[in-house]
């Protein structure tokens, strides 16, 4: 937990506080059955509040016909429309546990590869 008491100092020297700069101080529902600060709040924290801000996924989701909430078939066609392809995050059902742009980069390129197949190019 060591980064994270680090960031708190960091959170408070006066260059961070003349911006009115405050770390937010309420405790997650899941975690106020723990003394606030400690190690063991700061696992439950982390445990109950991670994900990574600004990649979300799964809006168009790729999944079999028998899924309630697949949008798009393994050939990532939209279900139900006609000549219509989602290629991008969105199509992901689950997040990747790092960085969303090579998965990005591999469905672009799979994509590719059907749309030539599908026209015989």
């Amino acid at each position: 937990m060591q980064p994270i008491r680090l960031v708190l100092r960091l959170g408070e020297q006066p260059s961070f506080r003349k911006f009115g700069a405050e770390f937010y101080r309420e405790p997650l529902p899941g975690c106020k059955h723990l003394k606030q600060f400690t190690d063991e709040y700061w696992e439950c924290h982390i445990r109950q509040f991670t994900y990574l801000h600004w990649h979300d996924v799964g809006t168009c989701k790729m999944g079999p016909a028998n899924d309630s909430g697949a949008v798009v078939d393994p050939k990532l066609r939209v279900y139900r429309v006609q000549r219509l392809r989602v290629a991008d995050a969105s199509i992901m059902p689950v997040i990747t546990s790092g960085h969303t742009m090579a998965a990005c980069i591999v469905i672009g390129e799979r994509a590719s590869d059907l749309i030539k197949a599908a026209h015989n190019l």
